[in-house]
């Protein structure tokens, strides 16, 4: 009882610990294979090993019940005391037969067992279950990054945030930590790892939302002769004098964004536009125009706003790492920021012009001064160059230009972009050491792998024990309080003779043709069964005299009709054939099971519901085993009470091999040893098979396990392309989306396009296709890839044509396809000049075809050649250049530049202290290759893995006109597209081309672009060239896939939909056991059913009148009265004899005086 209430306060423990913090063992992986034990098997071995401890506990009370009974002082009838059977009953019969007849003893323990048996032991293996929790932890939250100071904020904001703006808006980049559409977290961090074991962990804690919003008013319009006006109503009033689809010519559309600040980079200002009053230094003018045709007919409208900006004390969640905000809830007012805090005329100044409000040395992506948004506009109807902030208004708000009509939603377009350019702004002028630390109390939660307890099971479970516990101590209470007159334990065969063992006399009153048999009842009287009439007023009760079942033993004719001879019916060659079947098709349906998973990827998980898969997956296997076991039981009992009889039929047998086997006292399980060494191995093998369905029970509740799988779906897929580039021309767009986009791959870590990798673009097909598994998370199929394979030799240019200004230093001959001659050259005068300074340039040159005879001067320009052959064009244009020089240099003019713009004076080159170089020549090949490649819904490429041979410059795989050396000309213009900005020789470790931006970040080093460093070794550099150049020609493709040819319409490809399912798999250990199991059941089965006791028995003795009635008239009833030792030799059998009463009879009797039946 104390163990079962022990089991109670543990389970109930271990599901309030699971409700509390979300589940008992968690882990962000997989669970070690001690943990998996502990939740999928030991519960049920302990559960296996309780049944057994009590099933000795439920068999020594049925054992006993007889007993108990014959010791009442009123004594008990045959009927319930020398005729009980209880041990040998089916386990779910005792208890019923025990309640009609009120032997509480038996209804208590055999209801136990029965809980035990068919509730808690398959239960318990469905309350532990894994899942995916979420879990939250308290955490201290502090302030990990604050605002810089106002004085170094102008310096600070370059433009590096505008260009993640585009990364956002075009490139589908991820919002940047603690930035939000409405605006700008302030940052803080938790002090807790929890987060490290977590899935999509996630930080919640006080904090601060930086934004703004736009007081935006209807712009009073006015067209006169002199053109359009616009004003706000107070002191502001422009006068442009053009509609904005004017100012953007050739669109039917136009859109401007005009600011206040008047700059070189800005066409227009409000400052010089009749708004210079200061009391307008905060406002734009945000115009929109659509053409109607005809003279200056012209729809337009207008807006004018101010921003404000506040700060706002809200909650605010994000995700770990990435610290994307997930949700923010006010929790005050929003309050306008001080002045002091954030300089707002610096940030308006970068978005209104496009450029930094104090210009500083940078990287080329910081100090850009107009993002190149002019392809994505164009889709709008755009096709003039715009403001960034026009671009940014379009991206966010996809819409028609016409709704632009509308002066609130031209003013809501704005006003979006204003938040999402405010915010990264504010994210650019954090930093941790401008902090205060403010610490308070946040949260940490995430997902995690658990063992979790399915609380129904639990409670059920705990219900069950909780009604053993109250049977067990009715058991005790009940049978502390019954009278027993045993005097020793009745577990052998002699051990019951000796009970009723007498030698005066041989009463036959209670034979069944006796009239006064029904009224005769037993007791047990200091260790001897008595026979007493009640109803007999001078009867005395005779203790000794029990022949309880004369009636029992064989008479001579009986012996010869072998029909009246017993066997169990559990022994039967029917029962034996159900058995068998029942265990062949278990076998079968799990070999069937496993083999219908492992073709088919799982089986389908029954029910969304955890109650219900733990009842399907665990409750009703570990039901089958929890059925088998009785079955083995009631076959154990039967041949551990026939064995002793086996070993009599010889009449041969020593007492010690059959009269005094105690097997019918001991549970099954503590039979093996005893059975095997008396050499019984039947015996032996059928209880250690009843003890293998304990093992069965715990294999089966292992054999069938959910987990996520990627389904595979076959399917065909639609193509979008054939694998065949067809455009009569290869015309690649103009622009810089090529950069931009490998920037923000390279820098921010945005994914590259669609359909592309770092090295290799792929056809597209169709992904939309639906599955019947459920939601689509990858598709595969069999695509052509197309990729360069650059190849860079060293060159030797010179190096002080270059420096000088001499463009004749690319000058090169090359040899053409088909055999002729061409002479190649390219322009690159560098800019600037560090004097008497260490400095450093990076150039890269796309050639062409140039005039040599026209181009030799030292003073003349590059003279490229108009008359070439096409040929000779692609041949160079194919070819690029690049270098990485050192020099130090005594200028004319001291050009220390500061920032990255153009408007420097260029020095005169008066000597050249020192100078080195590394030159190299990059050429390139087309190659393809078939690939089976698996994408994600949206196009990206997860994995690939070639499939054929590749193939250089396929002919096959081009037409119309197109080639091989169009695409590579088209890369290479890309690669080389970096130099419209102007190289400079730099004394510092900032790029001003994106050819250099692209190596310093492939690299992760500034080595090769550092003055003070020597000049690059070929061979360190090489590997960041061709990589630079493999992966612009893959986002050339990606960003320009109608080169491709249409596939045709009913075209498709075979392909696999995968899809994350659960799905149910069947355990490789456990399917081992699970056979090897259910084929000794059979083996050992058939051994049994084979070997099984021949019949010799009148009756099966169960009872102790059965068992007294093969002694009757047994001259071994005087033995077993004496209190001597018997004699070893001594030897008994079952058979005939001459019984006391000079009658023949059939028996057990002691050699000489028995005759074996079979002689």
């Amino acid at each position: 009882m104390v163990v079962t209430l022990a089991f109670i306060a543990l389970l109930e423990y271990l599901s309030h610990r699971s409700r509390r913090d979300g589940g008992i063992a968690f882990t962000k992986g997989q669970f070690s294979p001690a943990v998996s034990f502990a939740y999928l098997n030991l519960p049920t071995t302990i559960a296996v090993l309780y049944s057994i401890l009590w099933s000795w506990v439920d068999l020594d009370t049925k054992r006993l019940e007889p007993y108990f009974q014959l010791s009442r002082p009123e004594g008990a009838d045959r009927t319930n005391s020398l005729a009980l059977s209880y041990p040998f009953d089916f386990v779910a019969y005792a208890p019923l037969k025990a309640l009609r007849r009120r032997h509480w003893a038996v209804v208590f323990a055999g209801t136990s067992t029965m809980l035990i048996l068919s509730g808690v032991t398959p239960l318990v293996s469905a309350v532990f279950a894994r899942s995916v929790v979420t879990v939250e932890h308290l955490a201290t939250a502090t302030t990990s990054a604050a605002l810089i100071p106002l004085r170094d904020q102008r310096l600070a904001m370059n433009t590096d945030f505008m260009m993640t703006a585009y990364g956002i808006v075009w490139l589908g980049q991820a919002m940047p930590g603690f930035v939000t559409p409405q605006g700008f977290i302030e940052p803080f961090r938790m002090d807790m790892k929890q987060e490290a074991e977590l899935l999509n962990a996630t930080w919640k804690a006080q904090t601060k939302l930086y934004g703004t919003s736009l007081n935006c008013r209807a712009a009073n319009i006015k067209n006169e002769s002199s053109g359009f006006s616009y004003s706000n109503g107070k002191d502001c009033t422009t006068e442009a004098g053009y509609s904005p689809v004017e100012l953007d010519t050739g669109s039917q559309f136009g859109c401007l964004y005009i600011g206040y600040e008047l700059d070189q980079h800005a066409d227009y200002s409000l400052s010089d536009m009749g708004c210079p009053s200061p009391t307008n230094q905060h406002q734009f003018l945000a115009l929109w125009g659509q053409s109607l045709g005809g003279d200056r007919e012209t729809n337009v409208s207008a807006a004018f706003c101010e921003p404000t900006y506040w700060t706002q004390e809200v909650s605010a969640t994000v995700t770990v790492p990435s610290m994307n905000v997930t949700e923010i809830s006010p929790l005050g007012p929003r309050i306008t920021l001080p002045d002091g805090l954030f300089n707002r005329t610096a940030f308006e100044y970068g978005i209104g012009t496009g450029a930094q409000a104090i210009s500083g040395r940078a990287d080329i992506s910081e100090t850009t001064n107009i993002v190149d948004q002019k392809s994505q506009v164009a889709k709008f109807g755009l096709l003039g160059t715009v403001t960034n902030m026009v671009g940014f208004a379009l991206g966010l708000n996809p819409t028609d230009l016409t709704d632009f009509a509308d002066p609130t939603i031209l003013a809501a377009s704005f006003e979006n972009a204003h938040k999402l350019l405010h915010a990264l702004a504010m994210r650019q002028l954090m930093s941790s050491n401008a902090i205060e630390v403010q610490s308070r109390q946040g949260t940490i939660s995430g997902k995690i792998s658990a063992i979790t307890t399915v609380r129904p099971f639990a409670i059920v479970v705990e219900v069950l024990l909780g009604l053993v516990v109250t049977l067990i101590l009715a058991l005790m209470t009940y049978t502390c309080r019954r009278p027993s007159q045993l005097c020793n334990n009745p577990a052998s065969l002699i051990d019951v003779i000796a009970i009723a063992a007498d030698d005066d006399e041989n009463l036959d009153s209670t034979d069944e043709t006796d009239p006064e048999a029904s009224r005769s009842r037993f007791r047990l009287v200091n260790g001897r069964i008595c026979l007493s009439r009640p109803h007999v007023a001078s009867h005395v009760p005779n203790c000794g005299n029990s022949s309880a079942d004369a009636r029992s033993s064989l008479t001579e004719s009986e012996v010869e009709n072998r029909k009246s001879l017993a066997r169990p019916i559990a022994m039967s060659m029917t029962v034996a054939c159900i058995f068998l079947l029942t265990l062949l098709l278990a076998l079968t349906t799990v070999i069937a099971l496993t083999i219908y998973a492992k073709k088919h990827d799982g089986l389908p998980v029954p029910s969304n519901h955890t109650v219900v898969n733990k009842l399907v997956l665990n409750y009703v296997l570990v039901m089958f085993a929890t059925v088998l076991e009785p079955f083995w039981l009631l076959l154990n009992r039967q041949l551990c009470v026939l064995q002793p009889f086996e070993e009599l039929r010889q009449a041969n047998a020593p007492a010690s091999r059959s009269l005094k086997l105690k097997y019918t006292s001991l549970p099954p399980q503590m039979n093996i040893w005893n059975a095997f060494r008396a050499k019984h191995y039947v015996l032996g093998a059928v209880c250690a098979i009843g003890l293998s369905a304990n093992l069965l029970a715990i294999s089966l509740n292992g054999l069938l396990q959910i987990e996520f799988f990627p389904m595979a779906d076959r399917t065909y897929l639609p193509r979008r392309y054939e694998e065949i580039f067809a455009q009569n021309q290869v015309r690649i767009k103009s622009g810089s989306d090529y950069q931009y986009v490998a920037k923000a791959n390279l820098s921010d870590g945005v994914s590259l396009p669609p359909w592309t990798t770092s090295e290799t673009f792929f056809v597209p097909f169709d992904v939309k296709a639906k599955s019947k598994y459920g939601s689509v998370g990858s598709i595969q199929a069999s695509t052509r890839g197309f990729s360069i394979r650059p190849k860079c030799e060293r060159a030797k240019f010179n190096d002080t044509a270059l420096v000088t200004g001499r463009p004749t230093s690319f000058f090169t001959e090359q040899r053409t396809p088909s055999g002729g001659t061409v002479f190649c050259g390219g322009a690159a005068t560098p800019f600037g000049g560090q004097n008497n300074t260490n400095a450093a340039l990076e150039v890269l040159v796309q050639l062409q075809p140039v005039d040599p005879a026209k181009s030799d001067t030292p003073a003349s320009e590059v003279v490229f050649d108009l008359n070439a052959t096409k040929e000779e064009t692609r041949t160079c244009r194919s070819i690029v250049v690049a270098g990485f020089l050192r020099a130090n240099l005594t200028v004319s003019i001291n050009d220390t530049k500061t920032d990255n713009s153009n408007e420097n004076p260029t020095p005169e080159i008066q000597r050249i202290n020192s100078l080195s170089s590394l030159w190299m020549m990059c050429k390139s090949s087309i190659a393809t290759a078939p690939y089976k490649v698996t994408v994600d819904p949206s196009g990206h490429v997860e994995s690939y893995v070639a499939i054929g041979p590749e193939l250089k410059d396929p002919v096959d795989s081009f037409s119309n006109g197109t080639s091989p050396t169009s695409l590579i000309i088209s890369a290479t213009w890309v690669l080389a597209r970096g130099q419209d900005t102007i190289p400079y020789w730099h004394n510092d470790t900032f790029v001003d081309t994106w050819f250099a931006y692209f190596i310093k970040h492939l690299s992760n080093s500034t080595m090769f672009v550092d003055p003070e460093q020597p000049v690059p070794v070929f061979e360190q550099v090489v590997p960041y060239v061709e990589d630079l150049y493999a992966r612009l020609f893959a986002i050339v493709l990606s960003l320009n896939q109608g080169w491709l040819a249409e596939a045709k319409p009913v075209s498709t490809i075979p392909g696999v939909l995968f899809v994350s399912s659960q799905r149910v798999f069947v355990s490789r250990p456990m399917f081992v056991i699970t056979v090897v199991l259910l084929v000794a059941n059979m083996a050992v089965a058939i051994l049994h059913w084979t070997r099984r006791p021949k019949k010799m028995l009148p009756t099966m003795p169960y009872t102790i009148g059965s068992i007294l009635a093969m002694v009757h008239a047994s001259g071994l009833k005087r033995e077993a009265r004496k209190q001597e030792e018997w004699k070893k030799d001594w030897q008994f059998g079952y058979g005939r004899f001459v019984g006391t009463d000079g009658k023949p009879h059939v028996g057990i009797e002691r050699r000489p005086f028995v005759q074996p039946l079979d002689t």
